[in-house]
């Protein structure tokens, strides 16, 4: 008899699935044991806008090729992630391959970031590194891993813009943030960064992140509070970002990438991880629930692509039962919210994928490398397409999109402009529809805390984004931004306008005394209808100033 899920024997899909969860369990290499936090989405020291710089030298090192197949589209990443990157590049350019390094000095400068950034964690590895560093043993603690001063003036309130919940008050805001790490064995990971902020009008003290970390084989457990950006895009992310505060979580996923027994070689190596947060009381639906998975893959080194999806429900009045949870999670078609109001819903689904091009200038291009980059967005479902019956049924009432739901990002990433080693440009467009990110449930629509937890942009809005960024010297850099955009409210059935930006900024990053850096940045944009309020137009002006010392 055959088993009607796996049309084999039992055994053999038994099998099947063993398989498949010890290739989950087993990384792409042996393990060792050293620090597993996360690579904040944070800008620590500048050289970057909304992440830690250390994302965009990896992602000018696997854009060149030097990394073999990478996954960098579902962030965090943890520092080991990111060490094992960098080690597979120092592999490739010590075999002296005729593609290797020899043929690109221009990187030198970007490995060697590379390198003093994970100088401890590539040595756990076996890797030679300068200044003869030495792995760490089972137990490392950081008291104080870089700690930052920040200040600003601004002449109305705004949100921050993938900032990770952070607003500036009129007047003069000012704080303090530091953060703390510890690593016990191969196992457990620690991480907390708590802030102190005042402006005109108060002073609170807040934990931006914090969580701790269990890893056991390739299956990592993390309890806490964290950000999730998934997708290729830098400032447009259709299904989680950081824009909105980190999200308080329980995480399940592998810790590293790993491959299928079998079609391993063929796919490339996958991630995949499921979420489970809390949001907060002072919404429509009281400490409603948001769930997430997503699976991300490489099958050649010039591409990846990621899955998505996720979904909100539960909340007070009334609560759903906790044994209902799964089926909440794992079945789009769950609930029948007219019967049983505690079964509503908002399901939302992305697909994304990214192609890297290296060496395009010898097709005539204006950049020595080149990324191109896209997500596609749906909330909710069709509902009404497809027969009455069966599976087609149940995929096109449940996974096809409505034309009505649909959104994209698109960008494209120029490395090396112009031929020019220290000049990058990017240029991203992304585009929500009306019915996105608002529902007739959940009437707060997909946000938390005053941001929307996807894409800044909200419903029916639209971004045209574009930056260049010119390493002028090893340790100071120089960027501009330009910037229009419609806003969208994703409240329900909202009646008021949009809200509409134009323009765009500067920004200095500068290091100086071997540890410290200097971030400093001034935002201007000519508003209509501020914070949706009709008629409240004109410019908003923002200067800030950060200044991270490191401790390492």
């Amino acid at each position: 008899m055959l088993c009607p899920v796996f049309g084999r024997s039992p055994a053999r899909a038994w099998l099947a699935i063993v398989s498949v969860v010890a290739a989950v369990l087993v990384p792409l290499v042996d393990a060792v044991a050293f620090d597993r936090t996360n690579l904040p989405l944070k800008n620590w020291g500048g050289f970057s806008e909304y992440r830690d710089a250390t994302y965009d030298d990896l992602e000018r090192l696997v854009t060149a090729g030097l990394a073999d197949r990478t996954l960098l589209n579902t962030k965090p990443l943890s520092r080991v992630e990111a060490a094992r990157i960098v080690a597979r590049a120092i592999a490739r350019i010590r075999s002296d391959e005729p593609d290797g390094l020899n043929l690109r000095r221009d990187l030198e400068p970007v490995l060697d970031r590379l390198i003093e950034e994970f100088k401890v964690e590539l040595a756990a590895l076996g890797v030679q590194v300068p200044d003869g560093v030495k792995p760490p043993g089972t137990f490392s603690f950081t008291p104080i891993d870089r700690a930052q001063g920040f200040g600003g003036y601004a002449n109305h309130g705004l949100s921050l813009l993938n900032e990770q919940g952070s607003s500036f008050h009129r007047g003069f805001n000012n704080g303090l943030t530091f953060e703390t790490r510890m690593q016990i064995g191969d196992y457990l990971t620690f991480y907390l960064q708590p802030e102190l902020l005042a402006n005109e009008d108060y002073t609170a003290a807040r934990l931006i992140t914090g969580y701790a970390k269990l890893t056991l084989w390739n299956v990592e457990l993390l309890v806490g509070r964290d950000s999730l950006a998934w997708g290729p895009g830098y400032r447009n992310n259709l299904l989680l970002s950081n824009n909105a505060a980190p999200l308080d979580q329980i995480r399940l996923g592998s810790a590293e990438p790993f491959l299928l027994p079998w079609i391993g070689q063929w796919v490339g190596p996958m991630k995949a991880m499921i979420f489970l947060a809390q949001l907060e009381e002072r919404r429509d639906h009281p400490y409603a629930k948001l769930s997430g998975m997503r699976v991300t893959f490489s099958p050649a080194t010039w591409l990846e692509l990621g899955a998505s999806r996720a979904v909100m429900f539960d909340g007070g009045g009334p609560y759903l039962a906790a044994s209902q949870y799964p089926a909440a999670i794992f079945n789009p078609k769950f609930g029948d919210v007219r019967a049983r109001p505690e079964e509503r819903t908002n399901n939302l689904f992305s697909v994304d994928g990214e192609l890297r091009f290296r060496n395009v200038d010898r097709f005539y291009l204006p950049s020595r490398d080149l990324r191109l980059y896209g997500e596609f967005y749906w909330d909710d479902t069709c509902g009404e397409c497809g027969p009455s019956s069966g599976i087609g049924h149940f995929l096109a009432s449940n996974l096809l999109p409505k034309r009505s739901t649909v959104g994209g990002v698109g960008g494209v990433h120029f490395l090396g402009l112009f031929g020019q080693d220290w000049l990058d440009a990017r240029l991203e467009y992304a585009r929500s529809s009306f019915q996105s990110f608002n529902q007739d449930q959940f009437t707060d629509g997909y946000w938390t805390r005053g941001h929307v937890i996807s894409d800044f942009i909200g419903t029916d809005g639209r971004d045209y984004f574009a930056r260049v960024s010119a390493r002028l010297t090893p340790n100071l850099m120089l960027g501009v931004d330009l910037d229009r955009a419609i806003i969208g409210s994703t409240v329900n059935a909202f009646s008021g306008p949009q809200e509409k930006r134009f323009g765009g900024g500067i920004d200095v990053s500068y290091r100086f005394w071997d540890r410290y850096s200097l971030f400093a940045q001034y935002l201007v944009s000519d508003v209509k209808n501020r914070r949706f309020v009709a008629g409240d137009d004109g410019l908003d002006h923002l200067v800030r100033l950060e200044v991270t010392r490191s401790f390492r």
